[in-house]
């Protein structure tokens, strides 16, 4: 080989490494770019981002776990469980990305697919408070009641604020009744007060403070004042009704939680739709 054809080698091989090089960069751009617009919540713009990102670079799990993320955002679960798929494929040990795909599994009403997903993230040291919520809502949906209400012990205990902890007692005392643990379900329901302050557990609140007595169905239903509110709130009323044997009246607000304009992949609904499965069976 002559000293020109060696040179136009090494120039060429120069050449790749810089444009491997100069991709690898664009692509750390646009993935800080696609995190600064998730932050902002300006979800279709950091799609794009994270996109972009992929393209020049797919070979990175964080990548396609924030793209993941975003599209959960966008209320394309489906999408966004192949694309923390896409994740775990590459790196099987990122436990955030088995912690999405099992919250987004619950979202999609695929509860038994999730349970394993979320064991798995807790075995990799994902986020606790996380981890444990979602487990216990996949063992709840799928009738494992006695899992659901310890599992929500450890998601009271990782509990950071006070919407946190009312999260998780509105779904443990639900699971202690039909656990049978009714004392038990009496003490949680006696760890609450009206005066907690909450923001994004409002209607999680109400529900507990509904099943005290407190508040009353009208009062409580008041709060489906949007798509999302809507299914958590009669989900709630469902099952007090459910719970004290008035079938007809929760199978109404189950269907309504299951119905547009209820957000559809919103806890309420999912929980609902268990609900209505096991009211046929």
């Amino acid at each position: 080989m002559s000293g020109f054809a060696i040179l136009a080698l090494l120039l060429a091989a120069m050449s790749g490494i810089q444009d491997t090089q100069d991709r690898t960069a664009e692509a750390r751009k646009a993935f800080d770019d696609g995190n600064a617009r998730y932050e902002k919540n300006d979800n279709a713009k950091a799609l794009d981002a994270f996109d972009r990102a992929i393209s020049l670079d797919p070979k990175k799990a964080d990548y396609h776990l924030a793209r993941c993320r975003t599209l959960a955002r966008l209320q394309r679960h489906t999408d966004a469980i192949a694309s923390c798929t896409d994740a775990l494929t590459l790196d099987p040990e990122l436990g955030e990305a088995w912690l999405g795909r099992g919250h987004y599994e619950i979202n999609a009403r695929m509860a038994a697919k999730a349970r394993p997903d979320l064991e798995k993230a807790r075995a990799l040291n994902a986020n606790p408070h996380e981890v444990s919520y979602h487990l216990a809502l996949a063992h709840y949906m799928l009738g494992a009641y006695d899992e659901a209400s310890s599992e929500y012990e450890t998601c009271i205990a990782t509990s950071k604020t006070p919407d946190d902890t009312v999260a998780c007692r509105a779904w443990q005392y639900l699971a202690l009744v039909r656990a049978g643990k009714k004392n038990e379900a009496a003490t949680a329901l006696h760890q609450i007060t009206p005066d907690m302050k909450v923001q994004s557990a409002a209607a999680y609140l109400n529900r507990l403070l509904l099943f005290q007595g407190v508040k009353t169905e009208h009062e409580v239903a008041a709060g489906m004042t949007d798509n999302l509110q809507m299914p958590t709130v009669a989900y709630g009323l469902g099952m007090w009704h459910l719970l004290n044997n008035r079938e007809a009246q929760a199978r109404q607000y189950f269907e309504k939680a299951t119905t547009p304009p209820a957000q559809l992949s919103a806890f309420g609904s999912v929980a609902a739709f268990y609900e209505l499965q096991r009211m046929t069976k």
